[in-house]
């Protein structure tokens, strides 16, 4: 555990150190260049830096025990860093949308299209380099700040490569005198069209924070498959009812199991047996790639289940 979270950690300073320099280098050259998709380039980074920081520091906070103050562990810290940073993006997204629409009314934007594809294509490719450092290890992690780091990597990397397209489609038009009247509207278009790509994502990740603050079920078969090993060993061990919660926070998959047994049960009166089943359950849990918190209980009263 300890292992995965100094990994953790050293791909989120990756992170820092790789959105610091396109923060400071798009903003920079975006100005200059009077490029708005760069400018939103350097501030998407700018953004990414900050929320990138504050994961670094979720993470680290997260390995501190806290008994006294968490008693349930500090696992909802992680869904909402991850809802906060989305939030902001959102915003970035929706702002720099609003941005380009206005620039399209009034007629486009002029922009140094030479300076402008040098540096949209270096710092593409730089970019994608750490997307995929990102990528390949976030596959291999069950960290949400991870996954949602790498996520922001590729809507960065998305964002570059479609400022080098759009630039190379106005290089192209700087030698059509039909076109040449359209270049001014290349660069704003560029940003309406990833703004709206973008939106979606913010969206979805939200949503699965929310999902885990409010204690949800995960999304797929694994809620489903949980209960139906639940429901064998009902039918197993005659229960008369069984009761299955599972949630999902962070790093932690929550499962809370409540037996009703008939009054002439044997279980009820034997601990070694209700051990045993909640061993049974364990077992089978351990196949999934998360800290397992599991509760079992058993009662003769149906009150106490549900």
């Amino acid at each position: 555990m300890y292992q995965q979270l100094s990994q953790e950690r050293h791909l989120l300073r990756i992170s820092v150190y790789g959105a610091l320099f396109f923060a400071i280098s798009g903003i920079v050259f975006g100005i200059i260049s009077g490029a708005q998709m760069i400018v939103f380039d350097g501030l998407y980074s700018l953004i990414s830096l900050i929320l990138s920081t504050i994961s670094l520091f979720a993470s680290h906070y997260m390995r501190k025990t806290d008994i006294k103050n968490f008693p349930f562990g500090k696992d909802k810290i992680e869904p909402l860093v991850i809802i906060i940073k989305y939030l902001v993006i959102l915003v970035l997204v929706v702002s720099s949308f609003t941005s380009a629409v206005m620039a399209l009314l009034s007629g486009g934007r002029e922009v140094d299209i030479n300076l402008a594809l040098v540096y949209s294509v270096l710092s593409t490719i730089l970019c994608i380099g750490i997307t995929f450092y990102l990528k390949s290890h976030a596959k291999k992690s069950k960290s949400g700040l991870l996954h949602a780091e790498a996520n922001q990597w590729v809507m960065d990397s998305l964002v570059s490569l479609g400022v080098v397209v759009g630039f190379i489609i106005s290089l192209i038009f700087t030698n059509l005198p039909a076109l040449s009247g359209l270049i001014p509207y290349i660069d704003p278009i560029m940003v309406v069209i990833v703004s709206v790509y973008f939106v979606k994502v913010p969206i979805s990740e939200m949503g699965s924070g929310l999902r885990e603050i409010l204690d949800m079920p995960p999304k797929g078969k694994m809620p489903d498959q949980i209960k139906q090993h639940i429901k064998t060993l009902k039918t197993t061990h005659e229960f008369k009812e069984a009761f299955t919660r599972v949630s999902k926070v962070g790093q932690t998959l929550w499962v809370e199991v409540d037996f009703v047994a008939e009054i002439d049960n044997e279980i009820i009166e034997t601990i070694s047996e209700q051990d045993s089943i909640r061993e049974d359950i364990h077992q089978y849990l351990s196949q999934y790639p998360y800290e397992i918190w599991l509760t079992v209980s058993f009662t003769e009263d149906r009150k106490w289940a549900i």
